[in-house]
């Protein structure tokens, strides 16, 4: 026990260099407490698994974003997509409005943007070509974790409002260990065009409430009482809140607006990393515990 007393302090120390800890013993006993119970990742993917901005200084697509910028795509359904993304953004991102005020908004939203791109013809084999063309950048270090989840077969749910079809074209997709909770088209048998989007709809605001119990992934995690999970906006943590834990460390990742948004992050995240940092913090944590 005193080893792992240890090697959490060593831990805490390492964080505080690289990220803000709303409380340290708080921060400290969760810790403790996934050193030594099975644990399992539970990360968002626009703007965590991925970074916000390129290493150009561009803002980097969302998986949305990466189809609804192709080149392959009719300009009028960009200039369309444009128009929605600036009416209902700022919604989204609101402080002053509710999570109850903004749901139908978000809902509105989803479906206006699916209805457009259904329009467009798309074939399940443009989506590869469609990524390929994208250049999103990942967040640096997540290969690194992937692929410590991979091996050390630590589950890995991935929670989304976006699209699916990008993250398997990313190769950052392993059956084994991951799952993924998003938006998923549907391609006529007929035809192969996405003419449907599969049920539930999922947006910024109901990621905790999409259930995956009776599917395969579900027996994976069943045993395993903590979680570690990651997300760029204040909603992201209740993904943890439909599914059964003991124990969730939350690591925020404030991407933009430190000084004005970072009281509200160490409010609602145990550690947020800022300024669009790097997967440091969590390849740290995940390396010390395992």
């Amino acid at each position: 026990m005193s080893s792992s007393l240890e090697n959490v302090q060593q831990l805490i120390n390492s964080i505080q260099h690289r990220a803000r800890i709303r409380d340290i013993e708080t921060t400290r006993k969760k810790l403790l407490k996934i050193t030594k119970d099975g644990l399992m990742f539970f990360p968002d993917f626009d703007f965590t698994m991925t970074r916000y901005f390129t290493s150009t200084g561009e803002r980097n697509k969302s998986s949305h974003g990466i189809v609804e910028t192709s080149s392959r795509l009719a300009e009028e359904y960009k200039r369309e997509v444009k128009a929605l993304f600036a009416h209902y953004h700022p919604i989204e991102i609101s402080t002053e409005k509710t999570k109850e005020e903004k749901t139908p908004e978000m809902i509105e939203w989803w479906r206006k943007t699916h209805k457009l791109l259904m329009e467009q013809n798309v074939k399940e084999e443009d989506i590869k070509e469609i990524v390929a063309e994208s250049n999103v950048e990942i967040r640096p270090g997540l290969n690194t974790l992937i692929e410590k989840c991979k091996v050390d077969n630590i589950p890995f749910l991935i929670f989304s409002a976006g699209i699916s079809g990008p993250y398997h074209e990313k190769n950052l997709f392993y059956p084994m260990n991951m799952h993924i909770v998003s938006n998923e088209m549907g391609f006529n048998e007929k035809t192969g065009i996405c003419d449907y989007f599969k049920e539930p709809l999922i947006h910024t605001f109901n990621k905790n409430e999409i259930m995956i119990k009776g599917s395969p992934y579900f027996t994976s995690i069943e045993n395993r009482g903590n979680v570690i999970l990651l997300g760029d906006s204040l909603s992201d943590v209740q993904m943890a809140s439909g599914i059964s834990h003991e124990t969730c460390l939350s690591i925020g990742f404030l991407n933009y607006e430190v000084d004005k948004l970072l009281n509200m992050y160490l409010q609602t995240y145990d550690i947020v990393v800022v300024g669009d940092g790097p997967m440091d913090v969590v390849n740290f944590i995940v390396n010390t515990i395992s």
